[in-house]
């Protein structure tokens, strides 16, 4: 097996200082700032155009990012209301108000979010996605295992079927639960898709998961991952682009243009070609599963 613990640390620390630091404008102009003081937790919501006034109630999306900190897939939480569903991006580091790394966030405080959202108009609340990104794919995984009455489906892009230790310490976990801490792999075992006391139990996973990962994926093995999680279990469906990179989808939403962006694109391999073509697609096929919750 390539050994890829030094790329995946080395990475997470570049993403990480990609983004964090002063909130980027919203993708959504007319999108609802939800902040730690008011609401909880640090994120945006959207809604499509006509939700509130939608007799039809219909699921609605978590979106997650990963190491690299702040709102960055909040363009992607913009585009999944443009296709009529009510979307909250929410940061939990590196934002005015929260932790300034990816170490010992609560489960909790995406829980929180959840709620929020479920409550929201036009919302089918047991129709509830979480869409994690990265990083973000681990916590999409424990909240459907750990909070299974808020999820209904996940998301799981560029995904780790293991959980990973905080970023930038490898001896602090990332995640904690009931104020504890959610037990992560070792630096020596963090690419393992099957760690010992380290996976994440997707069997335990009660509603439908799409994965999506690239073949080309230059940060950790993501279509590994991918595999392991649809070995766990039998409701995942699985979309595989050999030459893609990692986060494609959010990339392309962001653009390059965007800081910070095409210093990661750099980093998350693949072509640009077929980044761009993975990225159409799996979104589409990503809004096709949300709607079919």
């Amino acid at each position: 097996m390539r050994r890829w613990g030094l790329v995946v640390l080395a990475g997470m620390l570049l993403l990480a200082g990609c983004s964090a630091g002063t909130p980027a404008p919203p993708s959504d102009p007319f999108a609802i700032d939800e902040r730690p003081a008011t609401a909880g937790f640090y994120g945006e919501l959207h809604r499509p155009p006509g939700a509130t006034d939608d007799p039809i109630r219909r699921p609605a999306v978590l979106v997650v990012g990963g190491a690299e900190g702040g709102l960055a897939l909040d363009p992607l939480a913009a585009a999944l209301a443009r296709k009529g569903f009510v979307s909250l991006a929410v940061g939990y580091f590196g934002l005015p108000g929260l932790p300034p790394t990816l170490r010992e966030i609560p489960l909790e405080y995406f829980a929180t979010a959840l709620r929020v959202l479920a409550a929201q108009p036009g919302v089918d609340p047991a129709r509830i996605v979480v869409w994690g990104a990265s990083r973000g794919s681990e916590v999409a995984q424990l909240l459907a295992v750990d909070f299974p009455a808020l999820v209904r489906g996940v998301v799981a892009d560029s995904p780790s079927s293991v959980v990973h230790a905080s970023s930038p310490s490898p001896h602090v976990a990332a995640w904690t639960l009931a104020g504890r801490p959610v037990r992560w792999a070792s630096v020596a075992h963090q690419d393992d898709p099957r760690t010992p006391g380290a996976t994440i139990d997707d069997a335990a996973v009660a509603g439908p998961i799409l994965t999506i990962c690239g073949g080309a994926d230059a940060l950790w093995p993501s279509c590994s991952f991918a595999d392991a999680i649809a070995a766990r279990s039998p409701r995942v469906t699985e979309l595989d682009y050999p030459a893609a990179g990692h986060t494609f989808v959010g990339l392309h939403l962001q653009g390059v243009q965007a800081p910070g962006v095409a210093a990661r694109v750099a980093a998350a391999g693949g072509t640009s070609q077929a980044n761009t073509d993975a990225a159409i697609d799996a979104f589409d096929r990503a809004v096709r599963f949300i709607a079919g919750v």
